[in-house]
């Protein structure tokens, strides 16, 4: 029985590990709406999605805050708002030092 229930676990923990989460606005009674988080299963893409914003924060900092993220196998597209050339110039070269990552299309990352 210990056994059963060691190994329940052990799945339990692996299942969760490729979980991620994601917001989720659900309406609510009364004015606004409430944005929770939710568990969903992890795909390559979300994954990867998360490796560049991570890089990209780490690189940039609060720069990167204008800067949104999506990947399709090894795409990485870049839109959004940047002040200077040179932070686009830096974000798309972030982007495209990130592992797995083969191409950046960042015709959507404007210079303000």
């Amino acid at each position: 029985m210990h056994l059963k229930l060691i190994t329940a676990g052990l799945v339990t923990v692996a299942a969760l590990s490729a979980c991620t989460t994601r917001p989720v606005t659900v309406n609510t009674p009364g004015p606004g709406a409430t944005t929770v988080q939710v568990p969903v299963i992890a795909n390559s893409n979300m994954l990867k999605t998360d490796d560049v914003r991570a890089t990209l924060n780490n690189a940039l900092g609060t720069n990167a805050a204008g800067i949104d993220v999506k990947v399709d196998g090894t795409t990485v597209y870049l839109t959004g708002h940047v002040a200077t050339l040179a932070l686009h110039n830096q974000a798309v070269s972030v982007a495209k030092g990130t592992a797995g990552v083969s191409t950046v299309v960042h015709t959507g990352l404007t210079v303000d």
